[in-house]
């Protein structure tokens, strides 16, 4: 079986396929992909292929990441410098 892919942005194109393919012999597989984060277009910044494998939460516990700094020395302009190093 040959198979091709549709993208699309309207919700009602899918509505329209479906109402095509009753009357031939065409099955139609809904694929929801993930909201991947956008990438700069920076030459060192690699464009990813695939969704990020993350699945997000309805209702974070937030609470999960309490401590995660304690007993780091950690501040704004240090996390600046390692995120983006010289470009600043």
């Amino acid at each position: 079986m040959q198979e091709i892919t549709i993208r699309y942005t309207d919700p009602k194109v899918l509505l329209l396929l479906r109402d095509f393919a009753k009357h031939f012999d065409f099955v139609i597989e809904e694929h929801r992909l993930k909201k991947e984060p956008k990438i700069s277009k920076h030459s060192d910044v690699k464009e990813r292929e695939e969704p990020l494998p993350i699945e997000y939460s309805a209702n974070p516990d937030i609470t999960a990441l309490a401590g995660i700094w304690k007993g780091k020395e950690i501040s704004l302009e240090t996390l600046r410098k390692k995120a983006w190093g010289d470009r600043l």
